[in-house]
């Protein structure tokens, strides 16, 4: 599914009423109804439910009448809350406020600011503003917005399209805005419902299509979401005459001393993921205290300078590199700057593919150049996987104007270092060098701990290993055809890193999970997947 910014979803309605004879109102109508079910489903039976709807002059306002009108004949008690006089509703909601109006089954009344209209509810709809908003809300919407969210802990609120006040691009929250516990957007996803801090507002996610196939009028997109189907492409059953070398190899260089843990956990994870053989190359010191916490992956000892990997490791590494799938580079490696100028050795000499993190990424940060002489010398794959912070770096800008960016970040990071780029976060998003934004639903609060990202990267050096032993069997390689199985490798292990997540949250609480967490449910949701190809809600477990 595309996510689309306003301006192209009221391309898309246009489309769809000139081209398709689809009226206007009967597209409101839709929408409103579409509501009601979501909040049925969510809520249970409306019945005596005593439910206010908030209603702005525009389109959202319109589709808040059809709600009303919806539930009342359902038997809800409704009262819908005007922040507009009656004579300025106009277009499709007017419409629809007349077949409200005339049917006098629901209380209808002017918004005042000291009044307590909506203490009373057992639920509230918030059909304020909608997606077209481009400046914060003021007066009596601010105070209307305001008085709601008072009350958002002991009454839950429900958003149509967009919690009010969020900017459905950005994500910006401009000056206030509501904060929902259920929204239920039309035809497409905004961008603003997945970037904060407006994703903070938006609580549950609900999409309709409202009765229209939006693929007859797509007109491009924002970004896309990552989708169970295609990750499914990626895990796919093992043949049955299957040997370890059918799978790749990950080679991982990283750890230092005092840093053992994220190299044991990147191994872990690149096994559990699927790839066939595991081998750790670390620094001398660390080597036995890293090997004592693997069984199933093997180790190599580089030499090293003051506990990190030194600049006399790159003969042994280009030696393993020749039979490797795949380099894992970065987790626990410190900057030390023999470090720093092997790794940017590695970026430039290894012709394959490398899965950069961590101080891999502060590495070539500080020598940014690296990148263009790979391209130049290798063209193999590079794949980078940065945090808001790390992205800074790359950027020389600020943790600030990267996180108000996102979507503008990720591109720019995948442009500027010839990269498929991993923008870490909740919501975490992939573009390839052909520029597509690809973003991620999966995860939880409760995997913001220490690992995760050391896990994610093995998890994308496992998946990508096996897409690369596949790959090798096919001659000749198309170009076009490896980026997007790359991108399609990295995409998976995203889906599922935060699909295991999930189910760690749903089994022991979000609270307290830990890398480990995430490793030991890989089977599961992997297999998982395998038994459910053809169901469409493969992150409920």
């Amino acid at each position: 599914m595309n996510v689309v910014t306003s301006a192209q979803m009221r391309e898309m309605d246009r489309l769809a009423i000139e081209q398709f004879y689809l009226p206007g109102p009967v597209l409101m109508e839709n929408a409103g109804a579409a509501v009601v079910e979501a909040i049925q489903v969510a809520f249970g039976d409306v019945r005596g439910k005593r439910i206010t709807i908030y209603c702005g002059g525009g389109n959202n306002g319109g589709d808040g009448y059809v709600c009303a009108r919806l539930l009342a004949l359902r038997g809800a008690v409704c009262k819908v809350i005007l922040l507009v006089d009656e004579e300025k509703i106009h277009g499709d909601a007017l419409a629809h406020f007349r077949i409200l109006k005339s049917m006098a089954v629901v209380e209808i009344t002017r918004y005042a600011p000291e009044s307590s209209q909506h203490k009373l509810a057992d639920l509230i709809i918030d059909a304020l503003l909608g997606t077209g908003l481009k400046h914060g809300p003021n007066g009596e919407y601010a105070q209307a917005i305001s008085d709601i969210n008072r009350l958002r802990e002991q009454i839950p609120v429900v958003s149509v399209d967009i919690p009010s006040g969020v900017d459905a691009d950005t994500g910006e929250v401009l000056s206030v805005a509501i904060e929902a516990r259920l929204t239920v957007t039309f035809g497409r996803p905004k961008p603003g419902h997945y970037l904060f801090p407006g994703a903070a507002c938006v609580g549950r996610l609900q999409t309709s299509d409202i009765g229209f196939d939006w693929d007859q009028v797509s007109i491009g997109s924002a970004c896309e979401l990552i989708e169970p189907a295609a990750v499914a492409k990626i895990v796919k059953p093992r043949r049955a005459n299957s040997n370890k070398g059918d799978y790749g190899h990950v080679g991982i260089i990283a750890g230092s001393r005092g840093m053992a843990g994220a190299p044991a956990l990147v191994s872990r994870a690149a096994q559990r993921i699927g790839a066939g053989l595991v081998t750790l190359l670390t620094a001398a010191s660390v080597q036995p205290i890293v090997a004592s916490k693997l069984d199933e992956q093997m180790t190599v000892a580089l030499s090293e300078v003051e506990g990190s990997v030194g600049l006399g490791a790159f003969e042994t590494i280009t030696a393993f590199a020749s039979r490797a799938s795949v380099l894992c580079i970065g987790p626990g490696l410190t900057t030390h700057p023999e470090t720093v100028a092997l790794v940017n050795r590695l970026i430039t000499e290894i012709p394959i593919p490398i899965v950069l993190d961590a101080d891999g990424i502060n590495a070539l940060a500080l020598h940014p150049e690296t990148a263009q002489l790979r391209a130049n010398a290798t063209g193999a794959t590079l794949i980078m996987t940065p945090h808001p912070g790390e992205a800074a770096r790359l950027l020389g800008t600020s943790i600030a104007q990267i996180e108000s960016n996102r979507l503008e970040s990720v591109r720019a990071l995948s442009e500027r270092y010839h990269a498929v780029v991993l923008l870490k976060g909740r919501y975490t998003l992939i573009c390839g060098t052909d520029g597509v934004i690809r973003l991620n639903t999966t995860g939880n609060p409760g995997m913001a701990t220490g690992g995760m990202g050391d896990t994610l990267t093995g998890m994308v050096g496992g998946l990508l290993a096996q897409a690369v032993a596949v790959s090798r069997h096919i001659e000749p390689t198309d170009p076009s055809s490896v980026h997007a199985t790359t991108v399609a490798a990295v995409c998976a292990a995203v889906y599922l890193h935060g699909l295991a997540g999930d189910l760690a949250a749903r089994q022991i609480g979000e609270v307290g999970i830990v890398a480990g967490d995430i490793i030991d449910r890989l089977p599961t949701v992997m297999n998982e997947m395998q038994r459910q190809t053809n169901r469409e809600d493969w992150h409920i477990l």
